[in-house]
């Protein structure tokens, strides 16, 4: 590829401060309850992954994927001076169990869960990616360090469990297509040929 072709490419790359968090309740106890990720200072896309065993009917063994497996989703707030998000967290943990009420008895799975979404934007705030966590809930809010010669903003963690999440590539490019037709014809054509695909697809 030339050079002038790469440096019209360099700045399509994602950045890792652009990107949006929200989080609605969808359970019988928490409905209505939203929490737009203005103050959500950090976040992570979670991973996932298989539980495997390993089996062998003859030689070496032979791991064998039975059940996915998802990362946790951890993030951090910034706290303003009404404490909101905090709030909306520590009324959606009342939801799963109501220790306030005299009872340390957790609710029904369907009273409590939500979903939470994170999104990659672009520069224009488009979104190019989408993370989207199904029965989703908090299961740790984390500590608020105080001090009298501590100046810095205050911001706590909060960590979320979910069954399982999905992804949605918004704006990707149809790279599928593209490296079938590259890999069926490149062996036939000429460096000039292949000049020509590159200005058809880079400009």
């Amino acid at each position: 590829m030339k050079i002038e072709r790469f440096k019209a490419q360099i700045d399509n790359l994602q950045r890792g401060n652009r990107y949006n968090v929200a989080m609605f309740g969808t359970g019988t106890k928490n409905v209505g309850l939203s929490i737009r990720g203005i103050k959500c200072e950090s976040a992570t896309l979670p991973g996932k992954g298989f539980f495997t065993v390993e089996e062998s009917e003859y030689g070496p063994k032979r791991a064998i994927p039975h059940k996915p497996q998802y990362d946790a989703f951890d993030c951090s707030f910034i706290l303003d001076n009404s404490f909101e998000d905090r709030q909306l967290i520590e009324l959606w943990m009342s939801t799963i169990n109501g220790n306030a009420e005299g009872g340390f008895h957790s609710r029904f799975h369907d009273d409590y869960t939500g979903v939470i979404m994170v999104e990659a934007l672009d520069k224009q705030d488009n979104v190019n990616y989408r993370c989207v966590m199904t029965d989703a809930f908090p299961v740790q809010l984390g500590v608020v360090n105080l001090g009298n010669e501590n100046g810095d903003i205050t911001k706590f963690n909060a960590q979320f469990r979910y069954r399982y999440w999905h992804g949605e590539f918004t704006n990707s490019k149809p790279s599928n297509l593209f490296m079938g037709f590259m890999d069926k014809h490149l062996s036939k054509f000429s460096n000039k040929i292949k000049g020509k695909i590159e200005d058809k697809i880079f400009g």
